[in-house]
């Protein structure tokens, strides 16, 4: 068997092997492993005859619309030895600029040219009009084996976008040989292929362990819910918001996910009850909620219906992880809460940015700015994260534990609570929810819920019903665009 030096070789070996099983499905198209390779072959060498030189950055902006294209870009990229740079064209033109600018790449492949059009390349094709060379392909064992093969974009949900580094020997550090298998052979899911979890997760899946990669182009839950009966796969992947939109979903509980053996999610904190109410629908299934980032170094996820149950819970605290105080001092007894540290055989860095590298890569570990505890029964408890602490009147307080009890209420859908400037308390809590479709709630109803399930000082102060909250493009609550309008809200009531 050939070596696997950097992830595209494993690629080649799993076209040989399972040459014409499909690899990538967006239902608009099917991709098996010999076309991929193939195609990755032909546009890594046109890229190369284009012009493009080993660490160069390409610029991806291309919507789950392509998919397929998507997949083939990424390992024709690969192919040709430049590093990916993937950007969901959902975010606004400043963003999709001043990521651009960050990563400072010379080449583009787009399926949203309008996006793009002011934006200087040495190079620019539409996912359809991909240069193809099979003559000018590089030979891949003269490019470097530990070269940089991704940056991806990454600013959570408050700061300004940042750029992850993934090298090629963390892509294949699992032993990824082009021939494994995994226990699932399909996966089907809805996230945007340029985040770290699509990314990472759904485009190389196919490569990692041979099963395919069915993707909705654009999710909708009743859409989603067809796309698994038509489908039959052994695993639906949804993001917390995601899988609240489908259980909300009037025809939901018509659907018997016949096949599905397992529901996996991520990404954002999970709602206990939509646990509940998913082991209510489908009792077969097996839940299992993951916890990771795209800086890598923490990996751990739920094993058992259990685990799956508890709020916050994200399976067992694992050894390549740890809790630590302010003062970097690692916490050992449970019931604590500290930050998360993770740390993995290959560390990450942030592109152009060694300030932001210092402060949350230590000695190979990734600082997360996630709070957690550890149980009495070893299992990794999520809190929230460090700068989302509330901190009202010298008590510390966790969003987390106040949007637990919000998303209970049986008409709240979505649930955000930030802490708003008190001159006072230094503190005070406010939330913004949204509303389950047919239902209806006042503040005082939904405050009055809070009040029986929390101490008095985490009730919040503030409460806004809105039609929706914002998200990002992978699903997660905005919060620095709430905040705003709480504080104002806030200190409107102080002032009657």
């Amino acid at each position: 068997m050939a070596e696997v030096r950097r992830i595209s070789d494993a690629l080649k070996i799993r076209a040989e092997h399972q040459r014409d099983q499909i690899a990538h499905d967006d239902t608009r198209r099917q991709l098996t492993f010999a076309e991929w390779d193939d195609e990755a072959d032909e546009i890594g060498g046109g890229l190369a005859a284009a012009g493009l030189q080993p660490g160069d950055r390409v610029f991806l902006p291309i919507s789950n619309d392509h998919a397929v294209e998507m997949a083939i870009a990424v390992f024709a990229i690969f192919r040709a030895g430049g590093i990916v740079c993937p950007i969901n064209p959902r975010l606004s033109p400043t963003e999709v600029s001043d990521y651009k600018d960050l990563c400072g790449p010379r080449w583009c492949i787009t399926d949203v040219p309008d996006l793009v059009e002011n934006l200087s390349f040495d190079g620019c094709w539409t996912v359809d009009q991909m240069p193809r060379d099979i003559s000018a392909l590089p030979d891949q064992d003269g490019l470097e084996a530990d070269a940089d093969a991704e940056i991806l974009g990454t600013s959570g949900t408050t700061g300004k976008i940042k750029g992850v580094v993934v090298s090629h020997p963390d892509l294949i550090s699992r032993g990824v040989t082009g021939t494994n298998m995994d226990s699932t052979r399909s996966t089907l899911n809805a996230l945007p292929l340029t985040g770290s979890g699509g990314n990472l997760g759904i485009v190389m899946l196919p490569v990692r362990g041979g099963a395919t990669a069915i993707t909705q182009r654009k999710f909708d839950p009743k859409g989603f819910l067809e796309l698994v009966k038509e489908k039959r796969p052994d695993l639906v992947y949804l993001v917390p918001s995601m899988l609240r939109l489908i259980l909300d979903h009037p025809d939901a509980g018509n659907y018997d996910f016949a096949g599905v053996k397992y529901l996996m999610t991520g990404t954002a904190p999970l709602p206990h009850d939509s646990v509940v109410r998913a082991m209510a629908n489908w009792p077969h299934l097996r839940i299992r909620n993951n916890y990771g980032m795209s800086e890598g170094g923490v990996v751990v996820g739920t094993t058992s219906a259990a685990q799956a149950l508890k709020p916050g819970c994200v399976g067992r605290m694992p050894e390549h992880m740890q809790l630590r105080d302010e003062t970097g001092v690692v916490i050992t007894e449970p019931g604590v809460i500290g930050e998360i540290y993770g740390i993995q055989k290959h560390p990450r860095r942030y592109w152009n940015d060694p300030e932001a590298t210092a402060a949350s890569f230590i000695g190979g570990w990734t600082k997360t700015g996630d709070l957690g505890f550890v149980d009495d029964d070893g299992d990794l408890i999520i809190s929230g994260r460090s700068k989302e602490l509330i901190i009202r009147g010298g008590y510390n307080i966790t969003p987390l534990e106040i949007e637990t009890v919000l998303f209970q209420h049986p008409a709240v859908q979505q649930a955000a609570v930030v802490g708003v400037d008190h001159p006072v308390l230094g503190e005070d809590i406010a939330a913004a929810v949204s509303l389950r479709p047919g239902c209806t709630a006042s503040p005082d109803d939904i405050t009055g819920f809070c009040r029986e399930h929390l101490a008095d000082n985490k009730i919040p102060r503030t409460l806004l019903i809105l039609e929706a909250l914002p998200l990002n493009p992978n699903g997660k609550i905005v919060k620095k665009e709430l905040k705003p309008l709480l504080q104002k809200v806030a200190d409107a009531k102080r002032g009657q």
